[in-house]
């Protein structure tokens, strides 16, 4: 079975995702950083990523996600942030042979599954709860 790393800004967050148990490992890395993206991920998982998720609300990010994907994976891009230009030509100047995927929000039956998550995963409904009592 494959791991998962979450990667997130800060430590606060880091230690947030820990708590909830929603990825094997976390890492706290700026996702704007190709370089810093790509070690802290490789580091985790002791080689590049076979699918990376993009999911974040800055723009410039698509390098890092390229360059922490291993040839022959994928980089899936569901960020209205995303530069689909930077994406494409990133890969190339690259040199990176990786799919890449624009995720546009909507897939039949998406409410349901992410109100089960929210109902039914612990650690989903601890984030949402801890978020929601902090505002």
């Amino acid at each position: 079975a494959g791991r998962t790393v979450g990667v997130v800004p800060v430590a606060a967050e880091r230690d947030a995702l820990v708590a909830a148990g929603l990825a094997d490992a976390v890492v706290v890395a700026d996702a704007r950083d190709p370089v810093a993206l790509s070690t802290a991920v490789t580091s985790a998982l002791g080689m590049p990523a076979d699918v990376t998720v993009v999911c974040v609300d800055v723009p410039g990010c698509e390098h890092g996600a390229v360059l922490a994907t291993a040839d022959g994976g994928t980089v899936v891009f569901f960020s209205m942030a995303t530069s689909f230009a930077a994406a494409a030509l990133g890969a190339e100047g690259l040199a990176a042979d990786v799919t890449m995927l624009v995720g546009n929000g909507y897939v039949p039956g998406h409410a349901e599954l992410a109100l089960g998550l929210l109902r039914d995963e612990p650690g989903v409904r601890g984030l949402f709860e801890a978020r929601l009592a902090a505002d």
